[in-house]
């Protein structure tokens, strides 16, 4: 018999829960022998017992191969004592008569029902299914039963024959990563370590379970090899290694490494390839490039891949040994933290060590190394660096002793801070006709910007402007900026470089297009105003990932949840939270919370002017801010685009609103101070009276060494300050800059 029986009573299933390899299913058989001298009297023929299959595959049907069979059996004069029953490969006219006789051929029973795992391991055909190709194992058996009396009288032997298939199981190669999953012949190690896994189709593709073993050859590569596999297995048979089961000891069912007790030429090409047996004996027999096979070519391996993070330098790849460079600017006091992997696997191996190193001159020295080689060894110290050059070397070990190393060169930007006033132009625009005024030309937002400026007196519009359409899309080099003592940035909207502007590429949270090098500008003591339009992407709120863009906006608890709950604390490492002390953000119009239970409407949150925040002790000390910021007079005519009988301003921000801050029972950091507040067109808006100006004095007291900058706040604006009065927005600018010591003398 092939096949596996199993009794649904726990007594029989733990007895004789088995798996036969040929033949007859061991039995216990019991016979019946009547001692006469146990009765007196005259004995009555014994009537035998009668069997019937109840449950079971139709004579001769093709059925998975777990079977059950079901039977009952009746004795007219007695009782059933016990049920006898076997099992043989073939149909009724294929086996062996041999094997259903003899007391040691048939297994005992009192049960009426057994689960049989029949073996299918005679290959039949391969099939497609949903484009995959499977193998389809079968094999015939025939299940023999028969019932015994309580005076030992058996019945006829029913039989039932039927066909036992399962699909063969599949085999899919882990590691080395397979590169060219459809063709071509990678690049490995001389010693390479293959993993796999297996799927055991029970009786669908998508239903599967564990293979029960696995084994695997390694031959030379030949364009037909694969296909010879294929079609002539047998011819590969000597080449097979023994059957392993799938949880054998030292991961010999789920991987190998080949070159450590074989020899394996570089320079040429072999194949590795794995087939998997499931528990009916059906072997893997579909050999396919992209999944159980590996194409290879064996060389002396480059050494691993090394990929090297730092959150806001961005990411870098190395190969080999390369003490070529990767050139970074870093600014004065900026704190690196770089991170690593290591990957060998492309060539067979695994990254047995880290190391690394700051300016390190002789290699072979360990001392010159920061740390001991070890596997353990992903990161290095956090470093600050306020001038010079310096350059950190990691170096990745595979288990051959090959080595990548790489090298990454930091220049600090020098912070000579020797001029007044620099301009970013970061609010690109057209020349175009100008009618309702709803955005300015590119003209005339320089003439109003360069205006604002040229009350510094050292002011040259020939030297200390950057515009960033003119220089491609891209921020100021950080030598540039760390030249003045004094920034205004004025930004757009615009998301991308083909639109404009940089400020929302350079500020967004986790995100290394570029270094954000404004904390660091700030910490080292200049002083930065911002402004721009910044409704929907813009703003403060550019730093909030775009898919989480839901206002007002939590940056203690909801950079990555728009929901109600606190989740995520990653937005008190923005900019905005961190840097300039705003803890909620909202927008006069953009897209809110769908939970917020507040009525939010563009009639009752637009603004018609700002009011200045008397109460705030450092704007007291400020003198010259006008007590309101008006709409310029030219935006609100009768047709144009502010026409008050049309819309209110709303290309703006609102900064720590009280209505969220009390009904979150968040506290406002002390660094943050209004200087405007919105006054919106209709007093019951929930953002009436909320700051849309403040200064943050985070770094008010740090300056420049040598005394190159005085002690000063920076300051922001959540408005784009060329649709206000031309009046009340010079006497703002010459206010920051007296703050700054950089206003124009007054005329004696």
């Amino acid at each position: 018999m092939t096949g596996k029986i199993k009794n649904s009573l726990s007594k029989w299933t733990e007895k004789t829960s088995y798996l036969v390899s040929a033949g007859i299913v061991t039995a216990v058989i019991i016979t019946s022998c009547s001692d006469n001298s146990m009765f007196t009297g005259d004995y009555a023929e014994n009537k035998r017992p009668i069997m019937e299959l109840t449950t079971g595959p139709v004579e001769g049907d093709s059925v998975q191969y777990h079977v059950h069979f079901y039977w009952l059996g009746d004795d007219p004069d007695g009782n059933i004592d016990h049920y006898e029953i076997t099992m043989s490969s073939g149909s009724p006219l294929g086996f062996n008569p041999a094997d259903t006789m003899g007391a040691d051929k048939w297994t005992w029973t009192q049960s009426t029902d057994t689960l049989i795992i029949a073996m299918a391991d005679e290959y039949d055909t391969t099939i497609t299914i949903n484009e995959a190709r499977y193998a389809l194992y079968d094999k015939v058996h025939t299940f023999f039963i028969r019932a015994v009396d309580d005076r030992g009288g058996s019945s006829n032997v029913v039989h039932r024959s039927f066909t036992a298939w399962t699909l063969a199981p599949h085999i899919f190669i882990t590691k080395p990563v397979n590169i060219n999953p459809d063709i071509g012949i990678q690049m490995l190690s001389p010693v390479i370590r293959f993993e796999w896994y297996g799927k055991d189709p029970i009786d669908s593709p998508w239903n599967y379970q564990e293979v029960d073993s696995t084994r695997y050859l390694w031959t030379r590569f030949h364009s037909y090899v694969v296909s010879d596999l294929n079609l002539y297995p047998e011819q590969f048979e000597h080449l097979w290694g023994p059957w392993f089961h799938i949880d054998a000891p030292g991961d010999s069912g789920r991987a190998t490494i080949l070159g450590d007790d074989e020899i394996i030429p570089t320079g040429r090409s072999y194949i590795f390839a794995v087939q998997a047996k499931d528990e009916a004996g059906a072997i893997s027999s579909v050999f396919d490039i992209r999944t159980n096979v590996r194409a290879f070519m064996v060389k002396t391996p480059t050494g691993p891949l090394l990929k090297v993070y730092e959150t806001f330098l961005g990411k870098y790849s190395f190969l080999g040994y390369n003490m070529d460079p990767i050139t970074l600017d870093v600014p004065p006091g900026f704190e690196v933290n770089f991170t690593w992997t290591g990957d060998a696997s492309h060539y067979g191996a695994i990254v047995s060590t880290y190391r690394y190193g700051w300016d390190i001159s002789d290699f072979s020295d360990p001392a010159a190394w920061e740390v001991m080689p070890s596997p353990t060894i992903r990161m290095a110290r956090p470093k600050i660096w306020y001038s010079g050059i310096h350059t950190l070397y990691i170096e990745a070990t595979d288990n051959l002793g090959v080595s990548t190393i790489c090298a990454i060169e930091l220049s600090v930007i020098p912070a000579v801070m020797e001029k007044d006033l620099l301009w970013v132009d970061d609010f690109p625009s057209v020349n175009f006709t100008q009618s309702i005024y709803a955005f300015p030309t590119e003209s005339e937002h320089d003439r109003f910007w360069t205006a604002v400026c040229m009350l510094c007196p050292t002011f040259n519009p020939d030297r200390d402007i950057f515009d960033v359409s003119e220089n491609a899309f891209m921020p100021p080099p950080m030598s540039l900026i760390f030249k003045y003592r004094n920034i205004i940035w004025s930004y757009s909207p615009a998301t991308d470089a083909e639109q404009g502007s940089v400020w929302t590429r350079l500020v967004h949270y986790d995100h290394f297009e570029f270094l954000n090098f404004l904390p660091y500008y700030m910490a080292f003591g200049g002083h930065l105003w911002t402004c721009g339009m910044s409704d929907r992407a813009g703003g403060l709120g550019a730093m909030i990932p775009e898919n989480y863009r839901r206002f007002p906006c939590n940056l203690e608890c909801d950079l990555y949840d728009p929901g109600p709950t606190c989740n995520s604390r990653a937005g008190m490492m923005t900019m905005a939270y961190k840097d300039l002390c705003v803890t909620v953000i909202d927008k006069i119009e953009g897209v809110t919370k769908i939970w917020m239970p507040f009525t939010r409407d563009d009639d009752l949150d637009q603004m018609t002017y700002a009011f200045l925040d008397s109460n705030t002790p450092i704007t007291l000390d400020t003198p010259g801010f006008p007590e309101r910021l008006e709409l310029w007079s030219m935006v609100t005519q009768p047709g144009m685009f502010f026409d008050p009988e049309i819309r209110g301003f709303h290309y703006g921000e609102v900064y720590n609103p009280r209505y969220w801050m009390n009904y979150m029972g968040i506290t406002q950091q002390s660094c943050f101070h209004p200087i405007y507040r919105a006054r919106c067109r209709m007093v019951r808006s929930v953002l009436n009276g909320q700051p849309v100006a403040f200064w943050s004095t985070k770094y008010a007291d740090a300056i420049a060494p040598g005394g190159g900058t005085i002690p000063a706040p920076s300051i922001h604006f959540g408005l784009p300050l060329w649709f206000f009065n031309r009046a009340q927005v010079d006497s703002i600018a010459s206010a920051i800059f007296d703050r700054w010591g950089i206003l124009i003398p007054e005329e004696e």
